[in-house]
């Protein structure tokens, strides 16, 4: 090859690795703005912390004294850890670990969805699991509250299906859903990015969740229910139980993104009526009460910091902060907070925009106050084909009292017929026995221990479709230990299919009542439950949904009968 030629091919050759890597730094995404100083009583009263948060104790790439030194490294205040679990082992007790307020949460797996569970005073007696309103009815009993997590998730398995069981809060952002979304050419980009810029690459995939975000709005419209951003940090893509094949590997293990840097990108900012004493378990209750309230925003760090906002209503006398109601009526909203040049507050009612303005500080009066208010903050060229806002707040909410609800309409129930005759249904290996007699049936199970193996016990009566047409059944039931029973109604047709309704029992006596309308398939069965008159069987299940191996209990069930509403 002659000289010049060959000159010409290396100038060439090395003149496009040089253009894309001219092309790559020049559209880097930006390096966050500066937020002008908030006013210094709220910024110390406003800590930063991240929420949905795994460790290696259930599919996490590092223990909590570990992740919270990320934490610490990323400027953040506290820490929210979520590992996979069922409630039965205990929270651990909350801890400052590198100067990150540590607090112990949980979650949990439901037909429905994942639930997060914060706030629980002590371990469960039993797994929680199964129906989406059986856990959410669980978590309040044992004095917590939860987040519907990924809820929108194009990865069915983890979209959150169960909103008839009205959960207390959900994730108006998830990290996971924001990659799942993605195409693979956009996700090659960001990690390039991330090579450099960690935090802005990882920001420059969120989008703005409009149908999650309208899902909230309308939720909202006539309850109160939280939002948060959800991180779902492993310390590594693919490192989640969802993401595994068969045989326990995940299909990649890159520690991309790291704990520190999804810490980065966005962090959950609570409203404190105090700034922090120092002493963790009193810091920790101080924590989860403002975020039950919804005293508390997301801000995307990795476009502009620090954020520090101040949201209320006034009128006259009365007042209410991010989070709080105050009834229907005319009143003054005010937003007011450290936004960066070309910022713009918005301000919108049951989600529809109805002010905005440049700078830091919006004042509107309202007349005609009803609904849920919220704000946005929002930044010239975010990211996301609908621009993901830099600050979200949670609601002030402008509720008429709901109505006295109506007496319920006692409905008669018609005891079971004479004859019917109960036995236990189990697998092999745990045991049950049934007494039957004076309209109580005693029910004794104990479950095979001590692996799991689908074991289950059953009280069983053999309607053989000789009830009188029902839409309820109603019976009374305590048992020794809290439990949960799963009633179910068995049909001849498909082979036996059956429906089915836990219910919560222990050694206060309930006077129980199940709408047969309610009753969920067990089967892969579709369409509506028929009526009860064609069942088959009444069961009393336990099985290892909502119990251990090994677990035994009496359960004493009377007064079963059936109803029908007209």
């Amino acid at each position: 090859m002659p000289l010049h030629r060959m000159r010409k091919t290396l100038m060439l050759t090395a003149a496009v690795p040089a253009a894309v890597i001219f092309f790559l730094l020049a559209t880097l995404p930006p390096r966050p703005l500066t937020a002008p100083v908030g006013d210094a009583s709220l910024t110390r009263r406003t800590v930063a912390g991240a929420y949905h948060v795994h460790t290696v104790r259930s599919d996490g790439a590092a223990d909590r004294a570990e992740v919270a030194a990320a934490a610490a490294r990323a400027g953040l205040q506290f820490l929210i850890l979520t590992d996979h679990g069922d409630a039965t082992r205990a929270p651990d007790p909350p801890e400052y670990l590198h100067g990150v307020l540590v607090v112990d949460a949980v979650e949990v797996s439901t037909r429905g969805g994942h639930y997060v569970a914060m706030g629980l005073r002590e371990a469960s007696p039993y797994p929680l699991g199964g129906e989406p309103s059986a856990v959410i009815e669980d978590v309040t009993r044992m004095g917590g509250f939860g987040v519907a997590a990924h809820p929108d998730s194009p990865k069915s398995e983890l979209a959150w299906t169960g909103w008839s069981a009205r959960p207390d809060g959900i994730e108006w952002l998830s990290a996971d859903t924001e990659w799942r979304n993605e195409t693979r050419a956009r996700l090659v980009r960001a990690l390039a990015d991330y090579l450099i810029r960690p935090a802005p690459a990882l920001a420059s995939i969120l989008d703005r969740p409009v149908e999650t975000l309208a899902r909230w709005d309308r939720l909202t419209a006539d309850r109160r229910v939280t939002a948060i951003a959800g991180h779902d940090a492993h310390g590594g893509v693919g490192r989640g139980a969802e993401d595994r094949r068969p045989g326990g590997r995940a299909w990649w293990r890159p520690d991309v993104p790291s704990y520190e840097a999804s810490f980065r990108t966005f962090s959950t900012r609570v409203v404190l009526d105090q700034a922090p004493t120092g002493r963790a378990s009193e810091d920790a209750a101080t924590l989860l009460e403002a975020m039950r309230e919804g005293r508390m925003f997301t801000s995307i760090d990795a476009l502009a910091a620090p954020a520090v906002f101040d949201f209320r209503a006034v009128r006259g006398d009365v007042a209410a902060q991010m989070g709080g109601a105050i009834g229907p009526g005319p009143a003054v909203l005010t937003v007011k907070g450290s936004v960066p040049a070309g910022g713009r507050i918005v301000l919108l009612r049951n989600g529809t925009e109805v002010a905005s303005a440049d700078g830091g500080t919006l004042e509107m009066p309202t007349p005609e106050a009803e609904g849920a208010y919220r704000f946005e903050v929002r930044l010239p060229n975010a990211p996301g084909e609908s621009a993901v806002p830099w600050v979200l707040g949670n609601p002030i909410y402008f509720l008429r009292a709901p109505p006295p609800a109506p007496a319920p309409r006692e409905v008669a129930l018609e005891p079971l017929p004479s004859g019917v005759s109960w036995h236990v249904e189990k697998d092999r290996g745990s045991t049950g026995s049934v007494v039957h007699g004076a309209g109580e049936v005693s029910f004794f199970y104990k479950l095979r221990g001590p692996g799991r193996g689908s074991q289950y016990a059953a009280a069983v009566a053999d309607l053989q479709g000789r009830v009188p047409a029902a839409t309820e059944i109603g019976f009374s039931a305590t048992s020794v230990r809290p439990s949960r029973l799963s009633v179910q109604l068995r049909y001849r047709r498909g082979g036996g299919v059956r429906w089915r309704q836990s219910v919560y029992v222990d050694a206060t006596p309930r006077a129980i009542r199940v709408p047969v309308a309610a009753m969920l398939p067990a089967d892969r069965q579709s369409g509506p439950p028929p009526d009860g008159a064609a069942a088959m069987s009444l069961l009393f299940v336990v099985d290892l949904t909502n119990a251990l191996p090994g677990a035994a209990n009496t359960v004493r069930i009377s007064g079963v009968g059936f109803g029908r509403q007209k």
